[in-house]
This record gives C-alpha cells, sequence and structure tokens, in this order.
C-alpha cells in the first residue's frame, strides 16, 4: 500500500479491509456486510494426483499453511491435498498505520489443524534491536475460511515465534530488556476465541517456546524448562548441543532438537530424562508439529528406535513448511518481490511483484517435486490500526514540540537524487583509497550549499595501524541498513525526493505518532546519525544538509562511523583489545567485529566501572551468532539460498554483512547481473561445493564464547542474560596469511569518473502551451500554477518559469489544528510529474491526522469584476499517483459556484486499462499526461482543491498527487468535458 506504482504482473480484485485496534479479540477481514470470499481455485495443483500423491488424495484433510511478505503485507497460503495440493491465499495481514516496505513474519498451525497463528512486522525490524525484540503484531487466521483477528502487538520477531502445540493453545514471546538485563513475557494465546488470555514474565531469556498438555516448556540458559502459570521455571534438563527447535506430543513427551558439533540430535524428554531419538547432520534434521499431537523429524535421519507420535520424512535440504499429516513439504517459499530486490537494489520494492510467491514443493508419498509462481488472490485482509497508546494521546492533546533531527523532511530544498547502484559502488570504490574528490557545484540539487568535494568536507580518517576498509564490506554494510539508498524508499533511480531518514518522528514508522524524544535521525545511504540532531556541534550546517542531499557526501560520512568502530576496539590497551585474526584490516573476514559493533556498539574498557556497564566491556550479546535468538542449524546467510532474505531476522548482523559480500545484490530482472564485486578470495578460502566457488571464513557460532561471558557449548550459550553476556577477546575464523581470507576487489581505479544515472522513469522536461487543441484565446495569459511557488527549487534540470498564482497544501482537519503535524507523516514529495516535482499522499477515509487538502490558485489575467471562460488542465504524472476516485473541486470565483471532476489515476497514467482493471503489461512506466478537468467561467479568486479523503477499491492504487495545474482561456471557443484528453 505504500510504494508508488509500476508494472502489475497480475489482477487483483477489489477489496477493502476493515481497520482493527489494538484491543484483543477484535477482528475483521472482509468489507462490511459483504459475505465471506469464496474460496479461489488452487493454483499449482499436481496435474497428475493419482500419482503424486495417491489414490486416497480427495477423501484427504491434508493441509500445508505458510507465509510469505511483500508490499502488500505478509500472505499466509494454503494447499489442500483434497484439491491436488492447489495453492490459495489464506489471508493478508498487514497495517497500513506504518509506513514501511516489505513486511516479513513466521506462522504455525495448531494441533487441531483449524487455526494458523502469525507474527508478522516490517522487514526493516531486523536491523533494530528494539524492534526484534519487541516490534512485531500477532494475529489468528481461521484456516477454514481465512478470517484474521488481530491479538498482540509489540511481539518478538524471532524464528521461534509464535509456538503452536497439540491443542489450539499457542505462545508468543515478547522479549524485554536491552543488553544489560534481559526478561522475557510469554503470552498465551486462545486461536479458538482468537485472544491472549495470560501474560508472564519469565526471568532471563526464554527461547523455543512450546505449549503442552499438562504445561508450557521451553529453553532458558540452555536447559530445558517447565514454565507455571506465574511465570516460574523448573529445570528440568539439559539437552546435548543447542536446541533450536521444542515441540510438545500429545500423550508422549517433549520433543526438541538440537546441535552439537556438526551433528543434529534429536531427543525426548518423558518421565524426567532426556533420551536420544535420532541423529542427523547439523543442517539437515528438522523437527515439526503434526496435526492431532504428533510430530515429525525431517531430513537425513538416523532414528534410533521407533517412537510413538514421531514420524521420519526424508529430505536432501532444508524444508520451509510441512503440511499437517506430511504429505508435502514446501522446500522454498519465496516472493517475487524478494526477489527483484536482489535484482534491482536500488529499486523501492515493487508493488508490480506484491503477491506473486514462488514454492518449490515436493510429495512426500512419491517423492515428486515441482516449483511454481503464484499470484496472490482473493483473500480476507486484517489491517491492524496502530493508533496511539494513552500517553502518545496526551501528547497529542498538547504541544509535540519540535523535530530534533536536524535536516526537515518535506523541505523542497532538500532532495536527494536516488543513485543507481553502478554509482555506489564507484563512490565507495573511491571513498575507501579517500579519493572520493568529484566537485560538487555551488547549489548542488538546488540545496543552497557551496561548492564541495564529499572527502573535503569528510576527509578519511586513518585506520589505528594503518591500511583501509576493504569495499565489499562499506558495499555490504550499505546493502544491509538502507538497500543502497540516499533518498526515500519510495524514490526510484533518476528520481529525487525526500531524504531517507530512520525515525523522524519518533514513531517506529507509526503514522499517527509523533515522539521527538525517541527519533533516530539516522541520514541517507549510510545512515549517519550522530550529529544529525538539531542541539548537536559534530557537524557544521553545510556538513549536514549534504549528508541528507548527496549520496557520496553521505556515503564519506558513514565510512568515517565505521573506521570508528574498528579504531574504538583498536585503540584498547593489547590486553583488553578485541578482533578477529590477525587483526589486519586487509581482510575482510576481519571486519566481522567492527560490524557488529556497527549496529549494536561498543562498550569501551575505559567506562567499565560506571553504573551503565556495571564493571564490563567489549561487544553486547544481541548479535553474538550463539544467541539462541538465532537457529542453531542456519547456514551462513545467504550461501544456500536467495531466500534467506526473506527471514533476515534469522542471522545477527555481521553474519548479514559477511553474507552480502559472499553474494552480493545483483542489478536487473530477470536476467541479473552483480551490482557490486565479489571480493578478491584467497588461494586457500573455503570452497562451498554446492555453489562451486570460494566462500569467506565465516566465525563458527561459539566464536564468541569465553570464560569473559560464561559462554560454550557445554552451557548452549550464555546464561547470564545480562552484561555478563558481553564478550570481548580475540577470535579466529582462519588463517588470513596462509591465504584464508578474502580481500578487497575494486571495479572503479583511481580516476574514473562518477557513472551517469540509469534512471528508472525517462526525464521529461516538454514544456505545456495550451495551444494543442486550438481554442486558447490568445489574447489573455495563460496561468501556470506548479506544486512549489518557487520554481528555483525545482531540480532536475528542465528549464521552468515562474508559477502563475500560489499553491497551497492544508494539514490535518480542522486545518491547522492539533492534528496537521501527524498529517505531515505521510505526506511526500518526488522529482516526478510536470518538471519534476510533486507532493502526494495516500487515502484515508475518517482519519484526521492524515488529511491532506491541496489548493491551486492561479492570478488569472482578469480585472476585478470580470470573469472569463477557462479550460482547466490538471497534470497526472507517470508514477506516484494511482487512485481510482480523485476528486477536484473547482470553484468559480470568489462568490462564484463550486463543481467537481472526478479522475481515475489510475488510468490516466497507464496503470490500469478501463474499468479498473490493472494494467498487466510488465513493459508499463504510466505516462505523464494533461487531463481536463472541464470549462468553466471563472473570476478572480477562483481556485482548484483535491483531497485524499477516499477508500482504496482497487489493492495498492490509493495515492493521490499534486501536480501542476494549468488555467487556459478559451474566450467564445468550444470548452472540454471533465476526462477529456489533452
Amino acid at each position: 500500500m505504500r510504494s508508488l506504482k509500476r508494472p502489475l504482473r497480475r489482477l487483483i480484485a477489489a477489496t477493502t479491509a476493515i481497520v482493527v485496534i489494538p484491543a484483543a479479540g477484535l477482528q475483521v477481514s472482509s468489507p462490511v456486510g459483504a459475505a465471506e470470499p469464496e474460496r479461489q481455485a488452487g493454483q499449482a495443483a499436481f496435474t497428475a494426483p493419482d500419482e503424486a500423491l495417491g489414490k486416497a488424495w480427495r477423501k484427504s484433510a491434508d493441509v500445508l499453511v505458510t507465509g510469505a511478505g511483500d508490499t502488500d503485507g505478509y500472505h499466509l497460503y494454503v494447499a489442500r491435498e483434497s484439491e491436488a495440493f492447489g495453492w490459495s491465499t489464506l489471508a493478508t495481514l498487514t497495517s497500513s498505520s506504518l509506513a514501511v516496505g516489505p513486511w516479513t513474519g513466521a506462522v504455525c498451525v495448531t494441533g487441531s489443524g483449524r487455526y494458523a497463528v502469525a507474527v508478522f512486522a516490517p522487514k526493516k525490524a531486523a536491523n533494530k534491536p528494539e524492534l526484534s525484540r519487541a516490534g512485531a503484531l500477532a494475529a489468528v487466521v481461521e484456516i477454514a475460511t481465512g478470517k484474521a483477528t488481530h491479538v498482540a502487538t509489540g511481539v518478538e520477531l524471532a524464528y521461534f515465534n509464535p509456538a503452536c502445540g497439540p491443542g489450539d493453545r499457542a505462545l508468543l514471546t515478547r522479549s524485554v530488556g536491552d543488553d544489560f538485563a534481559l526478561t522475557t513475557e510469554l503470552l498465551t494465546v486462545d486461536a479458538a476465541e482468537a485472544r491472549v488470555t495470560r501474560t508472564r514474565r519469565v526471568d532471563g531469556q526464554l527461547t523455543t517456546p512450546a505449549p503442552a498438555p499438562d504445561g508450557d516448556y521451553g529453553i532458558l540458559g540452555g536447559q530445558l524448562v517447565r514454565v507455571d502459570a506465574t511465570g516460574k521455571t523448573t529445570p528440568l534438563a539439559r539437552p546435548q548441543g543447542q536446541p533450536f527447535a521444542v515441540q510438545a506430543t500429545a500423550g508422549s513427551g517433549i520433543d526438541l532438537v538440537s546441535v552439537d558439533g556438526e551433528q543434529a540430535v534429536a531427543q525426548r524428554f518423558r518421565d524426567g530424562r532426556l533420551t536420544v531419538t535420532a541423529t542427523g547432520p547439523r543442517d539437515r534434521l528438522q523437527l515439526f508439529g503434526q496435526r492431532g499431537g504428533r510430530n515429525a523429524l525431517v531430513g537425513q535421519v538416523s532414528m534410533q528406535g521407533s517412537r510413538p507420535e514421531l514420524s521420519v520424512l526424508p529430505a536432501v535440504s532444508q524444508v520451509r513448511a510441512l503440511s499437517a499429516e506430511g504429505h508435502l513439504v514446501a522446500e522454498e517459499v519465496v516472493t517475487q518481490q524478494s526477489m527483484r530486490a536482489v535484482g534491482q537494489p536500488l529499486r523501492p520494492a515493487d508493488p508490480a511483484d506484491a503477491g506473486d510467491v514462488r514454492v518449490a514443493v515436493r510429495a512426500t508419498v512419491s517423492g515428486k517435486g515441482a516449483v511454481h509462481t503464484l499470484d496472490t488472490t482473493l483473500a480476507p485482509t486484517l489491517d491492524v490500526e496502530l493508533g496511539a497508546d494513552t500517553n502518545q494521546q496526551r501528547a497529542a492533546v498538547a504541544d509535540i514540540g519540535s523535530p530534533t533531527c536536524a535536516i526537515p523532511r518535506n523541505d523542497p530544498r532538500v532532495q536527494p537524487l536516488q543513485p543507481s547502484p553502478d554509482m555506489v559502488e564507484w563512490a565507495v570504490n573511491q571513498a575507501v583509497h579517500g579519493r572520493l574528490n568529484v566537485t560538487r557545484p555551488a547549489n548542488y540539487l538546488k540545496a543552497g550549499l557551496p561548492a564541495y568535494q564529499p572527502q573535503g568536507l569528510f576527509p578519511l580518517r586513518q585506520l589505528v595501524g594503518g591500511g583501509r576498509v576493504p569495499a565489499q564490506i562499506m558495499l555490504a554494510v550499505l546493502a544491509q541498513e538502507t538497500n543502497l539508498s540516499q533518498a526515500s524508499w519510495r524514490v526510484v533511480p533518476g528520481d529525487t525526493g525526500n531524504p531517507l531518514i530512520a525515525s523522524y518522528y519518533g514513531n517506529h514508522d507509526n503514522l499517527d505518532v509523533i515522539d521527538y524524544s525517541k527519533t533516530d535521525c539516522g541520514y541517507g545511504i549510510g545512515q549517519v546519525t550522530d550529529g544529525m540532531r538539531v542541539d548537536s556541534n559534530v557537524f557544521t550546517d553545510t556538513q549536514r544538509r549534504a549528508i541528507a542531499v548527496d549520496y557520496a557526501a553521505n556515503l564519506a560520512a558513514g565510512l568515517n562511523i565505521l573506521i570508528e568502530k574498528w579504531n574504538q576496539m583498536n585503540t584498547e590497551l593489547n590486553a583488553h583489545k578485541s578482533y578477529m585474526n590477525n587483526n589486519d584490516p586487509t581482510w575482510v573476514e576481519n571486519w566481522f567485529l567492527a560490524v557488529w559493533a556497527y549496529n549494536s556498539g561498543y562498550y569501551p574498557y575505559d567506562r567499565r566501572n560506571t553504573d551503565l556497564q556495571n564493571g564490563r566491556f567489549g561487544i553486547g550479546w544481541f548479535n553474538n551468532p550463539a544467541n539462541p535468538r538465532y537457529p542453531a542449524n542456519r547456514a551462513p546467510f545467504l550461501r544456500a539460498t536467495m531466500a534467506d532474505a526473506e527471514r533476515p531476522n534469522e542471522w545477527a548482523y555481521p553474519e548479514r554483512i559477511m553474507g552480502w559480500v559472499e553474494t552480493p545484490q545483483m542489478k536487473g530482472f530477470p536476467i541479473m547481473t552483480e551490482a557490486y564485486s565479489h571480493p578478491e578470495y584467497g588461494a586457500n578460502s573455503p570452497i562451498y561445493p554446492d555453489r562451486f566457488t570460494k566462500v569467506l571464513s565465516i566465525p563458527d557460532r561459539y566464536a564468541f564464547c569465553s570464560e569473559v561471558n560464561s559462554c560454550s557449548p557445554a552451557t548452549n550459550g550464555c546464561p547470564a542474560d545480562s552484561e555478563a553476556c558481553w564478550w570481548h577477546g580475540h577470535a579466529t575464523s582462519g588463517n588470513c596469511l596462509m591465504e584464508e581470507c578474502a580481500r578487497e576487489k575494486l571495479s572503479y581505479g583511481s580516476g574514473a569518473a562518477e557513472p551517469g544515472v540509469k534512471r528508472i522513469y525517462p526525464r521529461n522536461c516538454e514544456t505545456f502551451t495550451g495551444d494543442k487543441n486550438g481554442n486558447r484565446n490568445t489574447n489573455k495569459r495563460m496561468s501556470l500554477v506548479y506544486s512549489l511557488n518557487d520554481t528555483g527549487q525545482y531540480n532536475l534540470g528542465c528549464d521552468i518559469g515562474a508559477t502563475d498564482g500560489k499553491f497551497t497544501i492544508r494539514r490535518g482537519s480542522p486545518a491547522g489544528g492539533g492534528t496537521a503535524p501527524y498529517a505531515e507523516v505521510d505526506l511526500h514529495q518526488i522529482g516526478a510529474g510536470y518538471k519534476g516535482h510533486i507532493w502526494f499522499t495516500y487515502v484515508n477515509s475518517s482519519n484526521p491526522k492524515r488529511r491532506i487538502v491541496g489548493s491551486w490558485t492561479p492570478n488569472l489575467d482578469l480585472v476585478p469584476g470580470e470573469r472569463a471562460r477557462y479550460d482547466i488542465v490538471a497534470h497526472v504524472p507517470s508514477h506516484g499517483a494511482d487512485y481510482h476516485n480523485a476528486e477536484y473541486l473547482i470553484t468559480t470565483g470568489t462568490i462564484g459556484q463550486q463543481r467537481t471532476c472526478a479522475l481515475n489515476l489510475a488510468e490516466e497514467a497507464g496503470w490500469a486499462l478501463p474499468g479498473g482493471i490493472p494494467n498487466p503489461n510488465p513493459a508499463n512506466l504510466g505516462e505523464d499526461k494533461w487531463v481536463y478537468l472541464g470549462s468553466y467561467e471563472l473570476g478572480r479568486g477562483a481556485q482548484v482543491q483535491l483531497n485524499n479523503v477516499g477508500t482504496m477499491h482497487t489493492q495498492n492504487f490509493d495515492a493521490v498527487a499534486f501536480d501542476t495545474i494549468a488555467f487556459v482561456p478559451i474566450g467564445s471557443n468550444p470548452g472540454h468535458s471533465c476526462g477529456d484528453d489533452y
């Protein structure tokens, strides 16, 4: 819902979601008064089901439910064996209260097989420890109907959340605390009632919870524990290895699987003790719950005898989901949007791909497999309305204060250009060698800056001990942090727009909240935060504006921040220094600790005796690979499959950075090439057979466990759940001097010129004359009213004259009142439309905090009291506007009449075919177009207005744009009607 539109590759039926407030138990999923949607025919069913599934498939009740996220939300998909395992969409879970990109999540099915429980969150929450701990939403979905109910807000985004058991009771976790102290809230969900029935607080980090008939279980401090009704835990047994899956049976005990060295070990707890039930390769043994309280081990399983309520299914690799009775496995589930995001890193997630999902499946009866790309079909949609909590509501009544981020949003003088991938690689290649000295002319991008060079403003800091940052490390950090974007994710390469700013309003993307005490103020491609608040004197105003506007200047500043993290650890005394391998910055692997600190900070030795650090120092526990919040059986990020990008929260931040080094983002789709170079691997770097290529020497899961943090394989991690888990010291992943490590590889050498931007949409500088249809009265002046009153702020380089009138935006309802600042949150500017600037927002039917009204008031060539006939012509941009019912209000004069003209912006721009059907042409990029609003007799004071009050009827078609409007005098000549093409 929140992205600009480009080609739609599938048809989406019209739906209107009912929003849900956070109170547990409220729900809805369908339009008011509407019947539940009919079940859609399954897609990609087995074409020879008797052969693939056996003769009894028609009478089977087996069903598989899985999920995948995109910009539309987190989708649940269902495949029923009685339909030959054809796929359909069960439900879509989202929150239009959040201005976000793609969603991610996890889902489990209760033991009755009647309900799915899902946890879902914006994918970018994986980059923020506080959001990973408690920033997700939870819902219960009826599998028979798809009806979805929101049950919890602020739960953990982790691979083990949610947890289902043999009955209809599920568990959710919320991680409370930080690197200094950690507790877990355990929420009990009655799926049949679709509500949270109990919340308990457990001291410590509880992972892999499991509801059972006789209580609740989980892993705490490396031990299997039982949790009582008050949250008190009782240790039961210490599993062999580090557990990553715990699942209760209906009556035979608790099954779990752990990693012990290079093998996976399945164990069952029964009658007070643990017994090994099976073994297998470390990453080839998984545990799934099934209908009726049975469990299944999937993979390369070596059973040690048989066990009741435990079956075995062979698989050659890890799988994503298993059907309720084990007749189908989903080996891979990945959205087309994620695949394209990897393929085109600088484009925002494309809603054209939203709803397309690739699934690889295998029937367990016959072993027959298939790979299909599915279209998300009509399904109930849950749109969670977050609103504001009580404290935030009080704040809304009071003065909310002033922004704390130094460079404002929606300032026409701050419109960075979105670069293309080769520009970013060029800038990094130059910056790491201190030669990013391209000269930016005075008033670059109309930002009012003096002439400068990026590394003149931000000279390259020296690494302690010498050396430089490998280019691939910086590129990988940028890929993970911002997908290589300087401007907002709504802006495509070649366009300008608002800068990318992390939590400018302190609201974690909640559109109805402003809390300037909680702002992040991370700007641009490098998410430069330090020095970017109004009360900071780290940077001059010129430096801060350059950081916001220029990707190259931002990158130069961000590189110094990464260098600072390296230096922070390397200026410690030798006895207190933390480093990798031989500590030579030449080698990529040696930056593992620095990028860890880049994300979650470093606690220095000289501050160890402060109350904050309590005698400890080093790097925190959250990003330690041994942390049980990450599955112990995971392969290195992106090494086995690009589908890992669907679930970034399952890897620690430095593991993800090394993954983007090893597997560069790509450009182009469907034929893709690398957006930046691989590193240069050493002669003895590891070889990964499945890819026939060398890879990085990644640290072992327990590389950062030692006596300093009481962490070891024997304790299954760190049992303290506090600053006692911080680590410092020396870790080894490879012998760099023996060519087991990788170094940088440059694509652009010294003196290489900055590549030109590769635009997605061609720049259109055509000038409107009003003469096209021959009815203009040339005896009077035509008035063009632009979206910016100072046309000198248009920064795409088109020739442009002065505006002949005034454009204003009124915010909130009533305009200018207490809701006005909130309306600014979902208002945006991009370099689209006539001469390269529009404002746009999204429709909303009733929320006064999101009300936007744009007004165009021309300086008509009229004397007082005179009236004359004019054609009014509105410019519809090629992108940024697609609402089906944009109603323009025309006031003909100071005491004149009011008329309306409604345009289908999606049809006018070419995003929809006649009748509102989304354009299926994959090459469609929309078109800039002038459209008549009608002919009217106007006098002084005439005005055109457009607001964003409305309801989305077609998925993703909800953007209203404020572009240029022309007032063309026509005298006695024939005029035009509303909707006529110019």
